[in-house]
């Protein structure tokens, strides 16, 4: 199915919160998260991303977008801002199955700088895992300007049912040339998001199934 025309030069912003068990000293995002729900420290991120236009959004193979907002760590009093940050939405992984959501924020803390890399795993496991795969962000926070520092902690952070509706009502359409192009950039924005759900956890599924059942060639002459 080719993908739906949005007008050029309408863009799409949108505000998200997740929160989740997380620790400082600890490398594994699962690993942070068993230390975070038995101290009871917890992550927070309030992101607001912005896509500046959702045609090139929708083209572009990495469909990437800026993230701005704050943190929350455990043990700072005061939220910690950022900006600059990077937002990809199903972009490659390098493995054919898989699919990723990435959030990453550089921020400040103490004076020196420290980069949030944060991805969701889109792909097809045994079970029901579209929802899990979707609001489950793991995160590891790194020494430095980027994701090449020490890693210093790490957790994972989910999205809520509530925070889901929460997203969905902050959803506003950015400098549309008209409203039916606006109308447009919402639907090119739900229609790139219903298509690759529906290719990692239909299509690909089906087309594996299908190789398992096929025969073997043995490379025998009968």
């Amino acid at each position: 199915m080719p993908p739906a025309e949005t007008a050029s030069g309408a863009g799409l912003s949108f505000r998200e919160r997740m929160a989740g068990p997380f620790a400082m000293g600890v490398t594994d995002p699962h690993e942070g998260a068993r230390v975070g729900r038995r101290t009871a420290w917890r992550l927070t991120l309030h992101a607001t991303v912005t896509i500046d236009d959702v045609a090139a959004f929708v083209a572009a193979p990495q469909h990437p977008g800026r993230l701005a907002g704050e943190i929350e760590l455990p043990g700072i009093a005061r939220r910690l801002p950022f900006r600059d940050g990077l937002f990809q939405l199903f972009a490659p992984s390098g493995e054919p199955d898989l699919t990723l959501f990435r959030y990453e924020a550089p921020f400040v803390l103490h004076s020196r700088p420290h980069y949030l890399a944060g991805r969701k795993n889109v792909r097809d496991d045994p079970g029901l895992d579209l929802w899990p795969d979707t609001t489950s962000l793991e995160v590891r926070l790194h020494n430095g300007p980027d994701a090449s520092g020490e890693i210093v902690g790490a957790g994972i952070l989910r999205l809520g049912v509530t925070d889901l509706a929460r997203l969905l009502r902050s959803m506003r359409v950015l400098h549309p040339p008209s409203p039916v192009q606006g109308a447009a950039a919402l639907a090119g924005f739900a229609g790139l998001f219903a298509r690759n759900l529906f290719d990692s956890y239909a299509l690909r599924p089906r087309a594996r199934a299908d190789r398992a059942r096929r025969p073997r060639d043995t490379g025998g002459t009968g």
